[in-house]
């Protein structure tokens, strides 16, 4: 009896433990693994992957072509003809670990805000 009393929350812990220590890198992302909001691993290839338990943390990116697309703007230029004007752009993260450095935690919204803000100021 006191020997399942120690074995039983035990072992519970054991598989908490393995659970959280265990992750899945899909083929369409690419991850970060980070410990205490530092870059210590970059997984690309897909498969099965290890981090420290509460200690790292993954963060996810798509690896796939990605698309923004703007709401179409009217513009009246000097000859006062009314333009519809249209802008999209397709882009992939090529580096992950410079993706998170260039746009800091907020990752892809915003990445896309400044994709909107760049689009919108072209147009």
């Amino acid at each position: 009896m006191r020997k399942t009393t120690f074995i039983l929350p035990a072992v519970v812990i054991g598989i908490v433990l393995l659970a959280s220590s265990i992750f899945i890198v899909d083929e369409r992302e690419k991850v970060l693994v980070l410990q205490f909001g530092r870059v210590v691993a970059v997984k690309e290839q897909p498969g099965l992957a290890f981090k420290i338990p509460f200690i790292q943390e993954v963060v996810r990116y798509d690896d796939r072509i990605l698309s923004r697309d703007i709401e179409p703007l009217e513009v009246t230029p000097i000859d006062d003809r009314r333009l519809v004007v249209d802008a999209f752009a397709r882009y992939r993260i090529a580096d992950v670990n410079r993706f998170r450095q260039a746009v800091g935690v907020g990752g892809i919204a915003t990445a896309e805000n400044r994709l909107d803000s760049i689009l919108r100021s072209e147009t």
